[in-house]
């Protein structure tokens, strides 16, 4: 006489349990749009990009969780002058810091209001001033 197939094995006992839905995790939040930026004087390319027209509203953290996602990000520093904030980004190469540019220039960040941040290259790389003419 033969036995019955063994009942697979059922850890809830005939009770099933739906799923538990597990929360995304938080991305950054995407920018909204791009608006056209006039970016006629540029500086000459160096890894160290000039943020501009940066709302007084701006969030750093928006801000570096939009910036520290790019591939050779190192550093970061915000600027807040009377008139208006700025930003310097520190890359690991000129090529990170060219892709960067081009890739971002016109984002709207959604804290810091409706216009495009302008993307320069940096007048010197970030920590080092200009040398001074000696004479």
């Amino acid at each position: 006489m033969a036995l019955p197939p063994p009942c697979p094995y059922d850890p809830y006992g005939g009770n099933h349990i739906p799923p538990i839905p597990m929360p995304a995790p938080s991305p950054v939040p995407a920018p909204v749009s791009y608006l056209p930026v006039q970016n006629t004087k540029d500086n000459p390319p160096c890894n160290t990009l000039f943020i501009g027209k940066l709302g007084e509203n701006i969030n750093e953290e928006e801000l570096r969780g939009l910036f520290s996602i790019e591939p050779g990000f190192k550093q970061m520093k915000i600027l807040r002058q009377e008139k208006h904030t700025v930003c310097l980004i520190e890359f690991d190469d000129v090529n990170s810091a060219t892709n960067v540019h081009h890739s971002l220039q016109g984002t709207v960040i959604p804290c810091s209001g409706s216009l495009g941040m302008r993307i320069q290259y940096s007048k010197n790389p970030y920590g080092k001033k200009k040398d001074s003419a000696l004479g």
